[in-house]
């Protein structure tokens, strides 16, 4: 009896490694499975002006031969609410999922100061831009509930800036339904960082067709920080 007793509990022991392994495995498998998950997100930022954006732009109408004068962006802001809509199941062993990125809305901003010599004084004003973004997204989940995301989106953006044009100051809005955006992603538990490089012209025309055309460079670089729910 005495020799068989360490014998029995080494069966056990063994026995209850098995089953700790078995019941362990689908747990983890379960874990991955769901770390990709779809959920709302609302980040905040600054908004960088970059390229042509950054100068004076200055655009002259050829039939009128008036100039219109766009002045240069300083660092604006940034808010987004949006949601991440995942198709499908992960795949590459759980570690990508493909999906939709879905900005519902995104507002920012961008000060300018006028220059002293056509106006008289320094007067700051604002070009300010509201809009919805759609576009593919792919994520990638490396370690434990690291995430990391790439997408490209179509942004359709209305924009309104007072400006000087044929030597006087006016109000004017713009619009392009075809902005370009692309964005990177990096999640921690419920934490958002984002990098976003927005790039294209806006069309000011106070949305009237029959009105010349300005097409203006609006390009930005955000960094923005946020959360998913």
């Amino acid at each position: 009896m005495k020799k068989s007793l360490p014998l029995l509990c080494l069966t056990l022991f063994i026995s209850s490694l098995t089953s700790f392994s078995q019941d362990s495995a689908p747990e983890v498998k379960a874990t991955r499975e769901n770390q990709i998950a779809t959920g709302y997100y609302f980040r905040v930022g600054p908004v960088i002006p970059v390229g042509n954006f950054r100068s004076l732009q200055v655009i002259t109408e050829p039939t009128t031969n008036n100039n219109y004068y766009y002045e240069r962006a300083l660092t604006g802001g940034v808010m987004e609410m949006g949601y991440l809509i995942y198709l499908g199941p992960s795949f590459a062993n759980k570690y990508l999922r493909a999906g939709i990125d879905a900005s519902f809305l995104s507002f920012w901003f961008n000060p300018n100061k006028t220059d002293s010599v056509r106006s008289g004084n320094k007067m700051q004003y604002w070009y300010y831009f509201v809009g919805q973004k759609f576009g593919p997204i792919i994520s990638v989940n490396p370690v434990d509930k690291l995430i990391i995301d790439v997408s490209y989106k179509i942004n359709a953006v209305l924009a309104f800036n007072r400006h000087i044009g044929n030597d006087k100051y006016f109000d004017e809005w713009g619009k392009n339904l075809f902005q370009n955006e692309i964005n990177l992603n990096i999640e921690y538990r419920l934490m958002m960082f984002s990098f976003e490089y927005n790039f294209g012209k806006v069309t000011f025309d106070n949305l009237d067709s029959s009105n010349p055309p300005h097409n203006v460079d609006v390009s930005t670089f955000r960094v923005l920080f946020g959360f998913k729910l």
